[in-house]
Order: structure tokens, then C-alpha cells, then sequence
């Protein structure tokens, strides 16, 4: 039986996260949790959702069983 090899659904962070979600980083550690607060995207930049300790986070996240896990692909400002 041939092995199959599926690739990783990637979401964009402004779309996809809501308030209150768990965000995780690259290593599995908690980085926190969404705000309500988010910023638009413009032709610059993909939008950005708030995390609870002050960095806002944007690009592809990763959906997970617990909350949302970033990507390489991800900025955290």
C-alpha cells in the first residue's frame, strides 16, 4: 500500500481566528490568546489579530484540536 503524504491546511490569521482562541507557537508552547482586537488587511499586509501579551500576530496559522498554530509564514510583531 503506498504511503500518502497530506499536506498542511494553512489559514490566514486575520480570517480565521476569533476572540478568545488559543495561539500556540512553532514549538508547541502557548504563546496566548486572541483579543478582539484586529487590524484590516491592505495590499501591504495580510491583516493581523491581537494576542493578550501586547504582539500581534499575522499571516498562515495552522488549524489545531486546542486553538491555532503558527507557521514559519507567520509575523509576530
Amino acid at each position: 500500500m503506498p504511503k500518502i503524504a497530506w499536506a498542511k491546511q494553512l489559514y490566514n490569521a486575520y480570517h480565521n481566528i476569533k476572540p478568545n482562541e488559543k495561539i500556540y507557537k512553532q514549538d508547541g508552547s502557548l504563546m496566548g490568546t486572541s483579543t478582539e482586537f484586529t487590524a484590516k488587511p491592505t495590499y501591504k499586509s495580510s491583516g493581523s489579530v491581537e494576542v493578550n501579551n501586547g504582539k500581534w500576530i499575522s499571516g498562515k496559522v495552522e488549524k489545531i484540536q486546542n486553538g491555532w498554530k503558527l507557521t514559519k509564514e507567520c509575523i509576530i510583531s
